[in-house]
């Protein structure tokens, strides 16, 4: 396992899959056959436009009833949350301590994948992590002629455990699934002790001699109940 160094400043428009080649070269990196990819959601959101701020939020009643049961929380945030459901029969899921939401691709993620970047902005998921893997991984491949599998990874908690790990929310070559193994997690979050928290500037890491079934038409549903 190998964290890339060098490519956290990451810009709206910014091509992810020939940063990460430029990073094998300054890392002095030889990517191989199959080689998995594990990539922050938050540089490809970045690199995607998914950037918001927060004086264009305006919260209204379902997300400051929310609030004020759980006041921690910014109800500008809150309304993004409502916004990424996209689905009036469906809600978030509150705890003291929690919040989480079903998106409409299936995953389950604390804070519906919001997250605030600073006092100004927010972040939202990329719209398609399956498309987003699938655009980087065919990057790579045409610029270095080696196949690779890319795993988009975002940093998630459950209501019963403090903290967060990481867990994969888009795929590209990988099969998520491996007998009754969510193979996709293990190695997102095998990638999350190399890449850290996101101050510590390695949003990419390879994970390189893991056999797996190589399938370009995988994706992350495959993984989901």
């Amino acid at each position: 396992m190998i964290g890339l160094k060098g490519i956290s400043q990451i810009e709206a428009k910014d091509d992810i899959g020939k940063l990460i080649v430029t990073a094998f070269h300054d890392n002095d990196v030889v990517i191989k056959p199959y080689d998995i990819l594990c990539v922050a959601s938050k540089v490809v959101s970045v690199a995607e436009e998914r950037q918001v701020l927060l004086s264009s939020v305006q919260p209204l009643a379902e997300a400051m009833k929310i609030h004020q049961q759980v006041p921690r929380k910014d109800a500008r945030l809150i309304q993004l949350m409502l916004n990424e459901i996209d689905d009036a029969s469906a809600q978030l899921t509150i705890s003291e301590k929690f919040i989480g939401a079903r998106l409409p691709n299936g995953l389950f993620l604390t804070s519906a994948g919001v997250d605030k970047l600073d006092s100004q902005s927010a972040i939202l998921l990329p719209r398609d992590p399956d498309r987003s893997a699938k655009r980087i991984a065919e990057t790579i491949t045409r610029l270095t002629s080696v196949p690779v599998s890319v795993v988009i990874t975002d940093s998630d908690g459950r209501p019963d455990k403090k903290g967060a790990t990481q867990v994969a929310i888009g795929v590209y070559g990988l099969t998520p699934m491996r007998s009754t193994e969510t193979l996709c997690d293990m190695i997102a979050a095998a990638a999350g002790l190399e890449m850290g928290q996101r101050d510590a500037g390695i949003p990419v890491a390879i994970v390189s001699g893991l056999k797996y079934q190589f399938d370009t038409n995988a994706k992350i549903t495959d993984a989901l109940n």
